[in-house]
């Protein structure tokens, strides 16, 4: 079934980065974007280019949804940084970037959209909520602390709480075939009570993305440098050369499966997760990527083709570094989504590393509600 055209669904978006989520969005519910929040001024700019005349309300904190477009879909992606393997680990707790989150439940509370889609990173299911389980003088569970909340469990009873049903599911964005692993949660979420069906006016289009979509089982997967920790230590098979060990010796999401690690923003102090190198052997590979050929190409089908991975491998004296080019492929955007809007290197790989791979965001979500 095709997408009907006579009924457009309209969107809210928060926390919007460079509006990956978004793209996502629009095409699953056949909808077009009202409005956005994006604080940072850097991809507010990518968002200006590609959503011209649709407002950015800015810091969420700020707003008041009195005097906002009521909408049909309210989407977002909280920070992650205190929920995230490269963040602090503080948890989803007020104070934190990721308790950004209680504006959104306010958001949902206020404007009652049909569906709430959720994008967040997988820590959101181990890190820990900061909430009081349940009455102190009914307290059950074991632990010294007593029982404990997952920020994952905070949010799914915060929308329980305010009305709404919700489906989650972890989506890896090499199930939507690009080259690398970069799993995450998605959550979907519509009032209790209320069918899909009805919901979505049948608008959803039930294809998927065309071609075959999952990367090879066998296919050697693409690794990029990820984010330090909150000690400056790097993560992930990082040496002291900021070049990531052998990636054959990381565990894939398929069984013998090789993957590229995803692109990431900065940590917590300012440390651009770009800031070494590929591993040596796709420099050494120059544009033929070498054991990671058939990952590549796969991906190229499915999107466009790739850019020189690396830049500066060849100059004398010079430091290979990942190509934002590259690396805004490998996120699935269109060429110079990000990186001809005018922003430097450091912002520009932020913005990626924080971004949304569209293909994989609309995967999880025509799967959450095929089964709704």
């Amino acid at each position: 079934m095709g997408f009907r055209t006579d009924v457009v669904m309209r969107v809210g978006s928060l926390f919007s980065g460079v509006g990956g989520l978004d793209m996502a969005v629009e095409r699953v519910f056949n909808a077009t974007t009202a409005w956005q929040c994006e604080f940072d001024s850097e991809p507010s700019r990518a968002l200006a280019k590609h959503w011209p005349g649709v407002p950015n309300f800015g810091d969420v904190t700020a707003v008041d949804w009195r005097d906002v477009e009521q909408v049909d879909v309210l989407c977002g992606g909280f920070p992650c940084q205190d929920v995230s393997i490269a963040g602090k680990h503080r948890g989803l707790k007020d104070g934190t970037r990721s308790g950004l989150w209680s504006y959104m439940a306010a958001a949902i509370d206020y404007l009652l959209p049909s569906f709430v889609v959720i994008e967040n990173v997988r820590g959101l299911l181990s890190a820990e909520a900061h909430r009081d389980v349940e009455f102190r003088d009914a307290t059950v569970g074991a632990g010294v602390n007593g029982p404990l909340l997952r920020a994952a469990g905070a949010v799914l009873g915060d929308l329980a709480d305010l009305g709404y049903d919700a489906r989650w599911k972890v989506v890896a964005a090499a199930d939507a075939g690009a080259p690398h692993k970069r799993r995450r949660v998605f959550i979907v979420a519509y009032p209790s009570g209320r069918s899909v069906a009805e919901l979505a006016r049948g608008v959803i289009g039930k294809e998927l993305i065309p071609g075959d979509l999952p990367q090879d089982a066998n296919a050697a997967l693409l690794a990029t440098p990820q984010a330090r920790d909150s000690k400056g230590v790097p993560k992930d098979g990082f040496n002291n050369g900021n070049l990531p060990r052998d990636i054959l010796n990381l565990v894939a999401q398929r069984e013998d499966a090789v993957l590229l690690s995803t692109p990431l923003a900065r940590d917590h102090k300012g440390t651009p997760g770009f800031k070494g190198s590929l591993p040596v052997d796709v420099i050494e590979a120059s544009e033929d990527f070498g054991r990671f050929e058939s990952a590549v190409r796969h991906w190229e089908k499915l999107t466009r083709p790739a850019p020189p991975a690396a830049i500066g491998a060849h100059r004398a004296g010079g430091r290979a570094r990942v190509n934002p080019a590259f690396a805004e492929w490998m996120m699935g955007w269109d060429e110079g989504h990000v990186t001809d809007v005018g922003l430097g290197r450091i912002p520009t790989l932020k913005a990626i590393g924080n971004g949304v791979v569209p293909q994989q965001a609309e995967l999880a979500l025509r799967t959450l509600l095929a089964d709704a």
